[in-house]
């Protein structure tokens, strides 16, 4: 195989958190919800379609309000919301009647870099708002393939 050939897998784990763990990601997840959803709202609300614009009108504001999670789950809920935005808008001009976006039932926090995770085999360190926590998984043997592969991004 050449080192100009990129390969792109994925590769699915479930975690085995303890309650405790599950109780702080309910929390994380309830809470990177409303972000997405202040963020999709002031993009409706503005027809902003530029991250740029979009993160200089709300940044300042989110960060106070959210100041114990990292920012960077500010700057990945914006994302999330411009694309479920433009999503939004790509499809009202071809259809009528389409309803505007809802995040009531988002499941995902959007990790694109390690600046919120740090994946090891056998553990997921996640960064919340009372530090870092490490999740258990089992690996399975399918999965063991992908040892000493480099993890470039993460959806949870």
């Amino acid at each position: 195989m050449s080192n100009s050939l990129l390969l792109n897998e994925t590769c699915r784990f479930k975690l085995k958190p303890t309650w405790e763990q599950k109780r702080m990601l309910e929390e994380l997840f309830s809470t990177y919800r409303s972000i997405v959803g202040e963020c999709l709202k002031s993009a409706m609300s503005m027809s902003i379609t530029s991250r740029r614009r979009l993160h200089e009108s709300i940044y300042r504001g989110l960060r106070v309000k959210y100041k114990d999670y990292p920012s960077h789950y500010i700057h990945t809920a914006i994302t999330m919301a411009l694309g479920i935005y433009k999503s939004y808008r790509r499809l009202s001009r071809k259809r009528n009647h389409i309803k505007p976006p809802s995040i009531e039932e988002l499941e995902t926090i959007l990790l694109d870099d390690t600046h919120l995770f740090w994946f090891g085999w056998g553990g997921l360190k996640l960064t919340t708002r009372r530090g870092h926590i490490l999740l258990p998984f089992e690996v399975h043997e399918h999965s063991r393939k992908f040892m000493g592969w480099s993890i470039k991004g993460s959806s949870f």
